[in-house]
């Protein structure tokens, strides 16, 4: 999803997760393959 929306490719989207995960922003990765998200979501404003 990140690779997609953000047009990169997958060695750099992998280490944008792998930043993500160190500052808490989203789980370890499940065994299914998928993190959840453990910050809120922006509000529109």
């Amino acid at each position: 999803l990140v690779q997609r929306h953000l047009r990169i490719g997958y060695n750099r989207a992998a280490r944008l997760i792998e930043q993500m995960e160190r500052a808490g922003l989203v789980s370890a990765m499940h065994s299914n393959g998928n993190r959840d998200v453990l910050v809120p979501a922006r509000e529109n404003q």
